[in-house]
C-alpha cells in the first residue's frame, strides 16, 4: 500500500549541457522511482532557477516518457547534490543553502562538510582517531611542498580541499637521475596526467600553476596497493535511516588500474566485497580485525563531525590500508557516491544506499509542521 503523500523533496543538482540539463540523472531517476513508497514527491532543481523567497520553482519531474520541465510549489526539503559549482551558480547555491529555517518555509535535508583541511583539524583532536590520520598540511606555495617532500621521504600526495572523484590529485616524487621530479595524477576532468622535470624548480612551478590559487592539502604518499599493484581504498557509507539514526549502510573496496594513483570508480576503477578481498590480501584473522576497526571508526565519526559542523545526513568515509596492514582514514565526504554498491554482491546495501535519503526525508517531514497535501 502506497503511503499517503506527506511532502516533497527537491534534489539540488548542478547544471550541465544536454537533456535533461542537470547532473546525477541516474541517481535522481532512482530517487524519483522509489519516492512513492515513502509518500514523497521528488523534483530536480538547479541553483540559479530558485528564488529564496519564492513560493514556486522551475524544476524537472520524472514522467513515464522521461523528464519534464514544470513549475511546482517550493519543495518542503532541499537535498544538496551539487558538485563543482562555479560563478553565479555557486553563489546561488550558497545563498540558498545557508538560509535558516526561520527565513524560509522549507528545510535543508542536511548540512554539508567544509573542506578537507577543516575536517582534518577537527578529527585530529580526537584521541581515538589520531592514530589513523595521515600527517596533513595545507599547501601555501612551492616552499611548503618542497619542505613536505623532504619530510615525507621524497614522496607526497597533493589533493584539493574541496575535490571529489579523484580529480586534480597528484603523486609527486623526488628521484635521482635526469628527471629528479616526477608527477603522476589526474587533471580536473579526471584524465590521467604524467610530467617529468629535469629541475625541481620547474616541477614546483608547474604544480603551482596547476593549483591556480585553489586550496590544496599535502599528505605523505601512502603505499595503498594490493599484491597485484592495484591501488585501492575502502568506501564505507554511513547514512541516517527512517528513524533518524546513523547506520552503516555498506562498505566496498574500490580498486584502480595497475600503476594508477587513485582507485575512484570515476577514474576507471572497479568495486568488490571487502572481507574476501582483505582475507586474500592479509589472511583471515587480520582481515576480521580490520573489519572490526573499520566498523568502530565509522560508527564514531558521524557524531564527532556533527558536534562541530551541525546536522548531517550521510557520509562517505574512505580508508586506505598500506602494505604493512595499517589502516588510514583518508577523507570524509558529505555528498558521497553510491555506485560501488551496485557492483558488489550486496543488493540490500545497494537499495538502502539509494533509498535511505528518502527514508530520512520522510522522518524529517513527519517531525516538522508542514503544508497539508490533499
Amino acid at each position: 500500500m502506497t503511503p499517503h503523500p506527506i511532502g516533497s523533496l527537491g534534489i539540488l543538482c548542478s547544471t550541465r549541457r544536454g537533456s535533461p540539463p542537470f547532473s546525477e540523472q541516474h541517481y535522481c531517476r532512482t530517487l524519483s522511482q522509489a519516492s512513492s513508497k515513502y509518500g514523497i514527491s521528488v523534483v530536480v532543481l538547479c541553483p540559479q532557477t530558485i528564488q529564496r523567497d519564492s513560493q514556486v520553482v522551475h524544476g524537472y519531474i520524472l514522467k513515464k516518457d522521461g523528464w519534464k520541465e514544470t513549475i511546482v510549489p517550493m519543495p518542503d526539503i532541499i537535498y544538496d547534490r551539487c558538485f563543482d559549482l562555479k560563478g553565479r551558480e555557486r553563489r546561488a547555491a550558497s545563498k540558498l543553502l545557508t538560509s535558516s529555517k526561520e527565513q524560509t518555509p522549507w528545510m535543508i535535508w542536511a548540512r554539508g562538510l567544509p573542506g578537507k583541511w577543516n575536517v582534518y583539524n577537527k578529527l585530529k583532536d580526537e584521541p581515538a582517531l589520531k592514530p589513523y590520520l595521515p600527517p596533513t598540511s595545507s599547501y601555501s606555495g612551492p616552499e611548503s611542498l618542497a619542505q613536505s617532500l623532504f619530510t615525507f621521504q621524497k614522496q607526497v600526495f597533493l589533493k584539493p580541499q574541496a575535490g571529489s572523484q579523484g580529480k586534480s590529485t597528484l603523486h609527486i616524487q623526488m628521484l635521482n637521475g635526469p628527471y629528479p621530479l616526477i608527477i603522476n595524477g589526474r587533471d580536473h576532468h579526471n584524465n590521467p596526467i604524467s610530467q617529468r622535470f629535469d629541475k625541481h624548480s620547474k616541477g614546483l612551478a608547474w604544480i603551482h600553476q596547476f593549483i591556480h590559487h585553489r586550496p590544496f592539502i599535502i599528505q605523505p604518499y601512502l603505499h595503498l596497493y594490493n599484491k597485484q599493484e592495484h591501488p585501492y581504498d575502502i568506501r564505507v557509507l554511513m547514512q541516517k535511516n527512517g528513524e533518524g539514526h546513523w547506520m552503516l549502510t555498506g562498505m566496498a573496496v574500490r580498486k584502480g588500474n595497475i600503476g594508477g594513483t587513485t582507485s575512484n570508480l570515476h577514474g576507471g576503477g572497479t568495486a568488490t566485497s571487502v572481507l574476501p578481498f582483505l582475507t586474500w590480501e592479509f589472511g583471515a584473522t587480520p582481515a576480521e580485525h580490520m573489519m572490526a576497526v573499520l566498523h568502530n571508526l565509522s560508527k564514531d565519526i558521524p557524531s564527532i563531525l556533527e558536534s562541530h559542523f551541525g546536522r548531517l545526513g550521510e557520509l562517505g568515509i574512505d580508508y586506505g590500508i598500506d602494505t604493512n596492514g595499517h589502516i588510514w582514514l583518508l577523507e570524509v565526504n558529505s555528498k558521497p557516491g553510491r555506485s560501488s554498491f551496485n557492483h558488489i554482491e550486496d543488493p540490500t546495501s545497494a537499495v538502502l544506499a539509494a533509498e535511505n535519503p528518502l527514508r530520512y526525508a520522510r522522518y524529517l517531514l513527519l517531525r516538522q509542521p508542514r503544508r497539508v497535501y490533499s
